[in-house]
């Protein structure tokens, strides 16, 4: 347990990081993915598991980074628009797309808890960003739809993987650095097909992008990748919401961001309606394609 609560502190300083960083988009994401891939790489050479990155290793991970690039390029600018804390909990949302892709296109049967996580996440959705939609300039809508942009990536991401590791017997962390490179790759190629600068301004920035690659996703998702494997389910993803809450912690304590008691209920509910469809087991009707 202790790994996992560590991995889940570590990850929650990532968008601090990227605000810290002060690079472009798709420039963060490729020092982060690139330098904490190659990371992972470096861990699983020590280990002896190097032969393990086989065809379909490389396949299935790069089929997997297409979503995570796009997780990425859509986070980060959220993140530009409406800060580290309230982008961290919009990209959570998740929950929501992947309970709903399940159902539709995998044939899962939706658990009756999802019937009471949706509602409450979307309740506290609206008390976050609904109750003041009128109010809040163009460019902080904006960042709120990149927020569940990168929700619905990042629920396409983690059903790519959960295919891959059900269709084919790899290894969960060398699908993971896979993926992680080829992500890199994707959102180098797309850094500079947008003509963004890949120089690192300032020793503060060096130091910011560095811990993004190697302390927040490296030791970050090795340490959760392990601790994950021997802590039951429901304690799991009760650890795991302390990545989005941390993250809106930091967003006030580092950044001054203005809170309200309207926005901090719609947290709360959020929080509660992430918890409760992250835990929900979903059933089947027939077959699904990812399980054997």
């Amino acid at each position: 347990m202790t790994r996992l609560l560590i991995g889940a502190v570590l990850i929650s300083f990532s968008s601090v990081m990227v605000v810290l960083a002060g690079l472009p988009p798709e420039v963060t994401g490729f020092y982060r993915l690139t330098g904490g891939g190659l990371a992972m790489l470096a861990v699983l050479a020590r280990a002896g598991k190097l032969r393990l990155f086989t065809p379909d290793v490389i396949k299935w991970g790069s089929v997997a980074a297409v979503f995570f690039a796009g997780d990425f390029v859509f986070w980060h600018r959220s993140i530009a628009c409406v800060g580290p804390g309230l982008s961290t909990m919009l990209g959570n949302f998740q929950v929501i797309p992947l309970a709903i892709v399940s159902a539709l296109f995998f044939k899962e049967r939706m658990p009756g808890r999802m019937f009471v996580a949706i509602p409450l996440a979307l309740a506290g959705l609206y008390l976050m960003v609904g109750a003041g939609w009128s109010g809040f300039s163009a460019d902080y809508r904006m960042g709120v739809f990149f927020g569940l942009l990168t929700a619905c990536f990042y629920a396409l991401y983690m059903l790519s993987l959960k295919y891959a590791l059900a269709r084919d017997r790899m290894d969960s962390l060398v699908l993971a650095s896979a993926a992680a490179i080829a992500t890199g790759l994707i959102l180098g190629a797309l850094a500079l097909a947008g003509g963004q600068s890949f120089v690192i301004p300032s020793l503060k920035s060096l130091a910011a992008i560095s811990a993004l690659a190697f302390i927040c996703h490296a030791v970050g998702w090795f340490l959760i990748t392990r601790g994950i494997q021997t802590v039951r389910g429901a304690l799991v993803g009760l650890i795991l919401l302390l990545q989005p809450t941390l993250s809106f912690v930091w967003d006030i304590l580092f950044f001054d961001k203005p809170v309200n008691p309207v926005e901090l209920s719609g947290v709360a509910l959020a929080l509660v309606g992430i918890y409760i469809g992250s835990n929900a087991k979903m059933g089947r009707r027939r077959a699904a394609p990812f399980q054997k």
